[in-house]
């Protein structure tokens, strides 16, 4: 038994996946494990498809097992989505998840490496500080001072998003995974985030651009998505102005990576009355501050998180497994409680009731989102999917 695990979104599963899948097994595992994002996803927006359906696909065309990755972890920087996803793989127990396998646009393992170990060397540097007090975003001053200390082909590498995440993922691993191999396959046909189609594959933005624009994305995921209800964050535009003109700066200052000076801005700028969301990013964004970030830390006002949630997964929740899936579960006894049943989760202790109250506040604001008639159903009653 060699199980890889694969921390994911799938927003939705596409070609692109189905082919990581493929890959990931060419190379010897033999059970697939995906920790997946729930109702919120890590650009600060609601997943296109509701999380049953995601994992209900992603089993159908080559995952044996999908773990939910909830909100707030679902919907924060690179770093704690990583280390989170990470958590969940590792409590799983030691043993039972042997590698991580994960997309980027550079496969070379080594380079990986380097760029984690100087990103970590680098993360309380005064070169880095320096940098974020002339104005620049910590991406950039993070990628500008490896390129200065440690050459301009480990910075590269920071400079595409796959291989960023794959640099997270591996800096976590060294911490709470470091029995683990790591699988990478590089990125094939469309870029992230790109709007060039190639060989029946597109990226998952601009799958849910057609989607959203209405038209047909069928040929670029393997299953039928014609009749699947679709969300966008586009629909709850008027409930998250609203949730914004009636925070206050003490309420904003408790979200985690909302500083007292960001929390001032997000102030101001509702208090120039923006007709839209984007108006407001408008107004609020700088060069040290970027529309990830802010969109995050809308999300996490809207369903309620704030800074002290920020704390390892507490359980594991089951979405969707097959026969092979089985076969994984049966082999956890790891630190984390592990279950279908969201209602045995939250008996698990009062950070497991949190973490579920905010995963169904998330639902609930995707269910606002739907195109169109959508009728919520209770978390707490939904089915786990077994193929």
């Amino acid at each position: 038994m060699n199980v890889a695990g694969i921390v994911s979104e799938y927003n939705p599963f596409h070609n692109g996946h189905r082919y990581m899948v493929e890959q990931v097994r060419e190379k010897g595992a033999t059970h697939i494990v995906a920790v997946m994002s729930g109702a919120l996803v890590q650009r600060g927006e609601v997943a296109v498809f509701d999380k049953h359906y995601r994992a209900k696909m992603a089993v159908q065309n080559g995952v044996d097992l999908v773990i939910e990755l909830p909100c707030p972890y679902s919907c924060s920087s690179g770093e704690i989505f990583a280390r989170s996803a990470i958590g969940i793989l590792a409590g799983l127990g030691k043993g039972v998840v042997d590698s991580i396998a994960f997309g980027c646009e550079s496969d070379d393992i080594s380079l990986l490496r380097s760029c984690a170990e100087a990103t970590s060397e680098l993360k309380d540097s005064d070169l880095v500080r320096e940098k974020l007090s002339k104005g620049m975003s910590y991406p950039k001053a993070v990628s500008q001072t490896v390129g200065e200390q440690f050459g301009i082909d480990v910075a590269q590498v920071l400079e595409r998003p796959n291989n960023t995440l794959a640099v997270e993922y591996i800096k976590a691993s060294a911490e709470l995974m470091p029995y683990a191999d790591f699988i990478p396959i590089k990125r094939q046909y469309a870029e992230h985030d790109s709007d060039v189609v190639s060989s029946g594959t597109a990226s998952a933005s601009h799958i849910r651009a057609l989607l959203r624009a209405g038209e047909n994305a069928e040929e670029f995921c393997p299953y039928p998505i014609k009749d699947t209800p679709t969300f966008s964050i586009r629909n709850a535009e008027r409930e998250i102005l609203f949730r914004l003109a009636c925070a206050e700066k003490a309420e904003l200052e408790q979200i985690f990576d909302c500083s007292s000076e960001l929390a001032d801005r997000i102030i101001k700028a509702m208090s120039q009355c923006p007709q839209n969301c984007d108006e407001f990013y408008s107004l609020c964004k700088s060069r040290n501050i970027t529309l990830a970030r802010l969109r995050r830390i809308v999300m996490h006002l809207v369903v309620g998180a704030v800074g002290s949630d920020i704390a390892l997964p507490p359980f594991a929740r089951v979405l969707a497994f097959n026969r092979s899936g089985a076969q994984v579960l049966a082999k956890c006894g790891g630190c984390l409680p592990i279950d279908t049943s969201l209602k045995a989760l939250e008996s698990t202790s009062d950070y497991a009731k949190r973490i579920v109250k905010l995963e169904n506040n998330a639902v609930s604001f995707q269910s606002l989102c739907a195109d169109g008639d959508y009728r919520p159903r209770n978390e707490f009653k939904r089915k786990t999917v077994i193929s």
